[in-house]
């Protein structure tokens, strides 16, 4: 009798609540929402950035754009405002003419100091050694004089800087320009003293200290522009006659020079300049000056330099002073001409602004250096 095997067959039975699967139509959905290469048989195309699919440009739909841009826009809009709005409340608190520390407590105060032109020294230069424009890192004056000089653009440097005191190159500037001199002075506190450049020319030089004559460098007896740096409201307090002559650090041509002075324009004429309300004499109006004195820094220099002559004054006269932001003020300027320098030799000279208020230190207060070399 035959023996009945056992079946080895499993049987796994298959939930009911399984989904039939459609793999076919899930792989197509997926390549038309990608784009993919065999999208084109369903008929997806997609132009640029734009899906015409989900009308998405870039990823965003165009409410989502909407929403960005109007996010953004409102940001940048109220940072705006809150800027505006310090920026309102800081200008509250600061005078646009007058500056907040004046007087003491300016740190300019008892040291205004010197500004001089030709600047820009030997400038910035390329590896060919073309010169790409002025350097405010460089205080050399250097150039080469004669037919074949070099001088043209610190010539062009000072006509530059006198372009602004030429007639009608500041606009209003004729409302409150009045003519001064040593005896007349400005009587309102909005009015300015001219300053006339066709002072800067003496009619006694041989070589002038004007444009048609490259400033003296075709020459080699070249001119340096020297102007006094505006401190708000700072008047001069001059030296009377008695210390500049017990003065024990002004330099001794200096006193010489202010000695003739008086002896021309003062001396015999004391009280001939009316008074103060007090019944008190008024000084000599000619030592209204902050005196000038230009020398080589060291006694090599000194030898070097040779003679030095001032135009038009020797020093900037009291009555340009103060500066109060008036419209179209303009500082007193002085021609210093080198007369016969030394070529070939560098130089370092120092001009020194004198007068009772101003203080001299060794981090050039008062003064203004720069270096010279004439080939």
């Amino acid at each position: 009798m035959a023996k009945l095997q056992a079946s080895t067959h499993v049987f796994t039975p298959v939930p009911t609540n399984t989904p039939p699967t459609n793999r076919p139509k899930d792989k197509r959905k997926l390549a038309d929402y990608d784009g993919d290469a065999g999208s084109s048989s369903a008929g997806t195309s997609r132009s640029g950035c734009y899906n015409d699919k989900t009308g998405e440009c870039m990823g965003r739909t165009l409410r989502s754009w909407f929403q960005l841009f109007t996010f953004f826009g409102l940001f940048t809009a109220m940072l705006a405002v809150i800027w505006g709005l310090f920026m309102g409340i800081f200008f509250q608190t600061v005078d646009l003419y007058v500056p907040r520390k004046i007087h003491d407590s300016s740190l300019l105060w008892d040291s205004p100091g010197l500004g001089y032109r030709p600047a820009g020294g030997l400038g910035y230069q390329s590896i060919k050694g073309e010169t790409l424009g002025e350097s405010v890192y460089s205080s050399l004056i250097w150039f080469r004089h004669g037919g074949d000089g070099n001088y043209e653009k610190l010539k062009q440097n000072i006509d530059e800087y006198l372009y602004r005191y030429k007639p009608g190159k500041i606009g209003n500037q004729g409302s409150s320009l009045t003519s001064c001199d040593f005896e007349k002075q400005a009587k309102k506190e909005d009015e300015i003293c001219e300053f006339n450049i066709e002072s800067l020319s003496h009619k006694g030089q041989d070589i002038k200290c004007i444009s048609a004559e490259h400033y003296g460098y075709y020459f080699g007896k070249p001119c340096v522009l020297l102007k006094m740096n505006l401190v708000y409201d700072w008047i001069p307090d001059p030296y009377t006659i008695e210390e500049v002559r017990n003065h024990t650090t002004m330099p001794k041509l200096l006193k010489d020079d202010i000695e003739r002075i008086y002896a021309d324009k003062c001396d015999g004429k004391e009280g001939s300049w009316g008074e103060y309300g007090n019944g008190e004499p008024k000084p000599c109006p000619y030592l209204n000056m902050v005196w000038l004195n230009c020398d080589g820094q060291d006694d090599p220099d000194k030898e070097n330099i040779g003679e030095v002559t001032y135009t038009p004054h020797r020093g900037f006269p009291g009555y340009f002073f103060p500066y109060r932001n008036q419209i179209g003020y303009l500082s007193p300027l002085v021609m210093v001409q080198l007369k016969n320098p030394n070529p070939g030799v560098i130089m370092n000279i120092q001009c020194k602004a004198w007068a009772r208020n101003i203080r001299h230190s060794a981090n050039r207060k008062g003064m203004v250096h720069f270096e010279f070399l004439m080939d």
